[in-house]
């Protein structure tokens, strides 16, 4: 499913996102029967996402023009002015103004949620291992195929054509990889790459445990088979950063900085000594310098500096948040609808009317205009229970070993998600949002060598 959604643009065309929506809803089923029993404890997140679920059916039930404009006025106004057919027919409506829009949010919800609740339950009973190293593999190829493809096409002139055949439909656009927005590539990354180096610390820690002491002992290693495949991790996570820094997305380039940081102080941390701590920060920051340079450091740099009026830089988006902020204050107490914000901009769009924003370049403010409290309460919920689950797996379990480290790994790539998730509208591709699914179920399933307290010692 994660690579589908990623190979077919984002699925964001129906053709893509009715596949991956079937399949992670029986993917997700599937992983709660043949999980394991019990592990990880999810009914309260799973009674939190049905109350989620339920609030997005309160917006679809069909009310009458009377109540209607008791319950969301604005739902009237903005129908009054968007809506001929509305105006001319006397019937019933719901509070979301695009229904069938709403529709499809509630259905990617539920599948998404099944499958985040599904593979937390499969991994809790065969290790989240096997699927981290697909991931990993995938996504090395991955970055490998959008950098060869921006070495093809390096003149701004030149329309990139991705698979080689598929042209993007909007002037300017310039994709990267198999996705359309450079940004939502860079998202995509930023979500992989710390699993990916979870993973790569979790060998290496493995391999120190079982190597014989001494420096000269422990460097043989890696010219052996596990040496091997350390240096074929480490290649693969070299060749995902250097390609969310070639995006030269701004958010991007910010939210790698984020893992980067994150991820160098966990493993700064984690050493005995002081010296050991200079020496993992040193050969931390050499590493990502020279996949910095690598990937074309003046280019990057100018590139997160540069400023300008358009719609990429924070400047071009203030407007488009003002404007979101009017949907927020008219729909407060119910929201417009899940995933109508879209919709609301032909009417509440201040800005240029070149372009039509259906994304308000920040999550949150859009989820506050399309949800209102109505959504946000439940969203408030999910989020509180799954913080609170995930800092349980780390105290029932060592601080050491790869769970831990592909745990931590998966929360550095939710937290820089959600950091670019200020500016970008990446996990609304539904190819994104099935990884970070993916990504917080390796976060929140538990050890399948963990014991329960009552046989342990």
């Amino acid at each position: 499913m994660v690579v589908w959604g990623a190979l077919s643009f984002g699925a964001v065309y129906p053709w893509a996102y009715t596949p991956l929506t079937v399949g992670c809803a029986l993917v997700g089923l599937a992983g709660l029967m043949l999980g394991r029993r019990h592990r990880p404890p999810i009914i309260a997140l799973a009674a939190a996402f049905a109350v989620f679920a339920v609030a997005v059916v309160f917006q679809l039930i069909p009310l009458s023009r009377e109540r209607l404009s008791q319950v969301s006025p604005a739902t009237i106004a903005f129908l009054s002015r968007f809506s001929f057919a509305f105006i001319v027919a006397d019937s019933a409506h719901p509070i979301s103004i695009a229904p069938d829009k709403t529709l499809l949010g509630l259905l990617l919800l539920i599948a998404l949620a099944l499958f985040l609740l599904g593979n937390a339950r499969l991994m809790s009973r065969f290790g989240a291992q096997p699927i981290v190293v697909g991931l990993i593999c995938f996504g090395g190829a991955l970055a490998v195929f959008g950098i060869v493809q921006e070495a093809v096409n390096l003149t701004e002139e030149h329309t990139i054509l991705v698979y080689g055949f598929w042209k993007p439909q909007y002037f300017g656009s310039r994709p990267f990889g198999p996705f359309i927005n450079r940004n939502h590539f860079a998202g995509w990354m930023v979500m992989t790459l710390p699993v990916a180096l979870g993973y790569v610390c979790g060998t290496v820690e493995k391999m120190w445990r079982q190597s014989p002491s001494g420096a000269q002992n422990r460097l043989g290693l890696l010219a052996s088979a596990f040496g091997g495949r350390l240096l074929l991790l480490t290649f693969a996570c070299s060749m995902m950063l250097m390609s969310a820094l070639m995006t030269r997305s701004r958010s991007g380039i910010a939210t790698v900085g984020v893992v980067a940081l994150l991820a160098g102080s966990m493993v700064v941390l984690k050493q005995a000594t002081m010296r050991a701590r200079l020496l993992s920060a040193s050969l931390f920051i050499v590493i990502v310098g020279a996949t910095a340079a690598w990937a074309g450091g003046q280019t990057i740099v100018g590139r997160a500096v540069q400023a300008d009026s358009n719609n990429s830089s924070i400047g071009g988006r203030i407007p488009i948040w003002r404007d979101t902020l009017r949907i927020v204050r008219d729909f407060s107490p119910w929201g417009s609808g899940l995933d109508t914000y879209g919709t609301a901009t032909m009417v509440y769009q201040t800005t240029t009317r070149e372009l039509h924003f259906q994304e308000a370049h920040n999550d949150y403010l859009q989820l506050a205009a399309e949800g209102g409290y109505l959504l946000g309460v439940p969203m408030v919920i999910v989020l509180g229970i799954f913080v609170r689950d995930v800092r349980r797996r780390f105290r029932e379990a060592p601080k050491e070993g790869m769970t831990y480290w592909l745990r931590v790994g998966a929360v550095i790539g939710l937290l820089s998600i959600a950091a670019q998730a200020l500016v970008e509208f990446s996990l609304q591709m539904p190819g994104n949002a099935a990884l970070f699914a993916l990504v917080a179920a390796i976060a929140l399933h538990q050890s399948p060598n963990l014991r329960d307290r009552s046989t342990s010692a």
